[in-house]
């Protein structure tokens, strides 16, 4: 039996695939900027490696919850922010705590050069990047 699905449906698959360019345009945005700030903060200040990935990391999540919110799945409602935030900090968290715990292993074995951290941050984030998409995805849509 042909199942009927209206036009709505049919555009469902079309607008996640909008969202998920969008999610990996805000993403290379947020790439270059939270590595940008992260090697600047160990440029400027003499600062442990974690102490830096965790100021950067704090920084960069604000621009990237309001892009993630407002442009890739475009809440502009107050409805629900307060779960919307706490969610997206929790994700975020297990990126942060990801990067910092290969930082802090790598950087006491072998004393990392600030291009090193940097690298290690990113593989770390990037394996948090997919899910991420799919978590956020439940949430916001």
């Amino acid at each position: 039996m042909a199942t009927h699905r209206s036009p709505t449906d049919r555009h469902l698959p079309h607008e996640r695939q909008h969202r998920l360019l969008r999610f990996g345009a805000v993403s290379g945005f947020n790439v270059v900027f939270g590595q940008s700030l992260l090697f600047g903060l160990q440029a400027a200040f003499d600062w442990q490696p974690f102490i830096c990935n965790m100021v950067a990391v704090l920084v960069g999540t604000v621009p990237a919850y309001l892009m993630a919110r407002y442009w890739v799945w475009r809440q502009a409602s107050r409805r629900g922010r307060i779960r919307d935030i706490t969610l997206f900090w929790v994700v975020t968290a297990i990126g942060f705590v990801l990067s910092t715990a290969v930082i802090v292993y790598a950087d006491t074995r072998w004393h990392l050069t600030p291009l090193a951290v940097n690298t290690l941050n990113l593989g770390a984030f990037g394996g948090v990047w997919l899910a991420k998409f799919f978590v956020l995805e439940r949430v916001f849509s």
